[in-house]
């Protein structure tokens, strides 16, 4: 029976995101400077400056952007895009690199990544305990340095010829402990961060910033490698990998700032 969210807002919002990845999809074909490119670029600045303002000045905002003006919640928020695209680009390439380098089918692939994800659970299970010992931010910080270390154990040791045991599954198993301890750290710290009225609209934000993320996360990726994948492109997935680690160690610096003592919450006010 309440009023509508800023349906505008979802307009603006969808159209910054999508031009935005186009313009970094588009860019190394079109050219950086080509006016697809800028058109595109310009469009996101444009619809993205919209959304904020309305976001601000709306009765009903789509997404309570003014929640990220709290400390806690704001460093939640900028960890979970950071890390939100390194997860996206290790994601997609692992796939890619599997079946289009390796040649492997979509069947031995999706089996052949199973460690990652499988360790996602059992360690966020685990650190529902660990958090009231040792707090979101050390956890964040250990979880995105290993994080890094599982990309740059890629950087290092990638070939063409299939090497599972050497290659892919200890970056899966340093990449899904680094998850684990992260993702689910960082949209605690973003909820407990919040006045109790806040928690749902807060989680919505959050949980909006993670699409967000892996938007941009696979349309980096695109950009760093191309649309074609051969055994040619192992520079272009080390860069790729390279960019997903400096992301993770950025979020485990993010993480330092969550290990200062909470202060006391107060509404937040638009």
């Amino acid at each position: 029976s309440g009023p509508l969210p800023d349906l505008l807002g979802a307009v603006l919002v969808t159209a910054a995101v999508a031009a935005l990845s186009g313009a970094l999809v588009e860019a190394p074909g079109w050219g950086w400077l080509s006016p697809g490119t800028l058109a595109l670029a310009a469009l996101a600045v444009v619809t993205g400056a919209w959304f904020g303002l309305r976001s601000v000045r709306h009765h009903t905002p789509l997404l309570e952007l003014h929640l990220l003006r709290l400390p806690r919640f704001g460093s939640s928020g900028l960890g979970t895009m950071t890390f939100g695209v390194a997860f996206a680009i290790m994601l997609l390439s692992n796939v890619l690199w599997c079946q289009e380098v390796w040649h492997w089918s979509a069947l031995r692939t999706g089996l052949a990544l199973v460690p990652g994800p499988a360790l996602v659970p059992v360690v966020t299970i685990l650190t529902v305990r660990a958090v009231h010992r040792f707090g979101h931010g050390r956890l964040v910080t250990v979880g995105g340095l290993l994080f890094a270390t599982g990309m740059l154990w890629r950087v290092a040791t990638v070939s063409a010829q299939p090497d599972y045991v050497r290659d892919l599954l200890p970056s899966l198993l340093l990449s899904g402990t680094g998850v684990g301890l992260t993702l689910g750290t960082l949209i605690a710290a973003s909820v407990q961060s919040l006045p109790a009225e806040r928690a749902a609209t807060g989680s919505a934000l959050v949980n909006a910033l993670r699409q967000v993320s892996a938007s941009i996360g696979v349309a980096v990726l695109v950009t760093i490698v191309g649309d074609r994948v051969t055994a040619g492109s192992v520079t272009d997935f080390r860069w790729a990998w390279a960019v997903a680690a400096v992301l993770a160690v950025a979020t485990s610096v993010i993480g330092l700032t969550l290990s200062r003592p909470v202060p006391a919450l107060a509404t937040a006010t638009r």
